[in-house]
């Protein structure tokens, strides 16, 4: 159902509040379900659009309701770090500052009742002026309660990145860690200083815990800045997404070992995970992410069935020191108590619950340690040259006198043994 309203221009002037917060894409209220900000275009490629082009940012959730609410957004331009920029919304965008989001439909023959919602951006009530980073708030429009965040980014193709990976590296041969190597071309874009003027980020598929910013340079040339042989630049290898799949109820998929149903819910109970320490497990994955679909109706956005998935890490010390989280988009890459595994005592596991959308998945376990906000894979899945992992890397520009952080600059490479 699409519901119509004036076209009318309103502008509404809204102070710029500058806060040390760092935004990230997340379901902020517990029935916010199925939250995924993609490109349209293209599933695979990380949520980025170019500016003044016709590629689309589609941004869709689910609410575990058939209440209809009046739910609006609102768009925040950022810097480079995801903290609020200095820009006011009459700098970054034009037409409406706040929104409806009139784009839903409620599910259909489901056993769990939910209402499907998406955001398509740029649209015909707004556009966005410049590069850089956003972060669109959805909202009720009754209380002003803030029920997700979804995080995009707009780029102004500037520079040109090479970028390379290799297995020998700094610290270890052919073993446990991946290193990159970074070359920035910018003869055709006026820098002053590369080294103050530009920031470059490197993030790990997709994984907000893992991203570094790249602050020593290897090299300055004429128009060209090279980063290599940088400690920065070296990750753990890791080891291949787990998967699992269930599109049908009738029978067991991919890594499912049995389906019961106690109403109101389904439950899918996965094959025990095992630790992966000793050797690299190959996998076609994709790199964390996961793709709704269902075969039991002709609709994923409003057919799929919610379901209740079990996950079971064997483990015999849980004495450990820190904590093992679910890890993936399915998560949306958060450590939060959402995702975080429980000891049993009695069967001798970590196990998580989560109610997920009939579809494909990614998953992986990552320990955190007391103290840290960053997750590690060795303890559970192990570190292996061999793994293909997913970079991306961000460039931006930010001139002497600058107000904000222009995005100059991305690409994404693949390791590859």
């Amino acid at each position: 159902m699409k519901m119509k309203y004036p076209t009318f221009l309103v502008f509404c002037f809204v102070p710029v509040l500058l806060h040390a917060q760092s935004y990230q894409t997340e379901a902020l209220s517990p029935g916010i379900k199925s939250l995924q900000v993609r490109n349209a275009e293209d599933w695979y490629a990380p949520p980025v659009i170019e500016l003044n082009k016709e590629d689309r940012i589609e941004i869709n959730f689910d609410e575990l309701s058939h209440n209809y609410n009046d739910y609006y957004y609102s768009i925040i331009h950022c810097n480079a770090d995801w903290t609020q920029s200095m820009l006011s919304p009459f700098d970054y965008m034009t037409g409406f500052d706040e929104n409806p989001v009139d784009d839903y439909v409620t599910s259909f023959n489901t056993q769990v009742d939910y209402t499907h919602y998406r955001i398509t951006l740029p649209n015909d009530r707004v556009g966005l002026k410049v590069s850089g980073n956003y972060v669109v708030t959805v909202y009720r429009r009754d209380n002003k309660e803030v029920a997700l965040r979804a995080c995009f980014s707009v780029l102004e193709k500037s520079v040109t990145i090479g970028a390379g990976i290799k297995f020998n590296t700094d610290i270890d041969s052919y073993k446990k860690h991946q290193q990159l190597s970074v070359r920035i071309n910018y003869s055709a874009y006026p820098v002053q200083n590369a080294v103050t003027d530009l920031q470059v980020y490197v993030i790990q598929n997709n994984r907000p815990d893992n991203q570094v910013k790249l602050t020593r340079p290897y090299l300055i040339g004429i128009n060209e800045i090279t980063y290599e042989h940088n400690n920065e630049l070296i990750f753990e290898g890791g080891n291949e997404f787990r998967r699992f799949e269930c599109v049908n109820f009738r029978y067991n998929g991919l890594n499912v070992n049995r389906i019961d149903y106690f109403e109101p819910y389904t439950h899918v109970v996965l094959e025990r995970d095992a630790v992966r320490t000793r050797s690299y497990s190959y996998d076609r994955d994709q790199n964390g992410r996961y793709m709704i679909r269902t075969s039991q109706g002709t609709d994923n956005d409003s057919e799929g069935e919610y379901m209740i998935v079990h996950f079971t890490l064997p483990w015999d010390d849980p004495g450990i020191q820190g904590s093992i989280y679910l890890n993936g988009e399915l998560t949306d890459y958060q450590f939060n108590e959402a995702c975080k595994m429980t000891y049993s005592f009695e069967r001798k596991a970590f196990e998580k619950s989560l109610l997920l959308k009939q579809g494909s998945y990614n998953y992986r376990y990552l320990f955190v340690p007391t103290g840290s906000t960053r997750g590690q894979t060795g303890l559970v899945e192990g570190d292996f040259y061999e793994t293909e992992n997913e970079y991306r890397i961000m460039v931006y520009h930010r001139p002497v006198g600058g107000r904000y952080d222009k995005l100059v600059g991305m690409t994404v490479v693949q390791s590859r043994s």
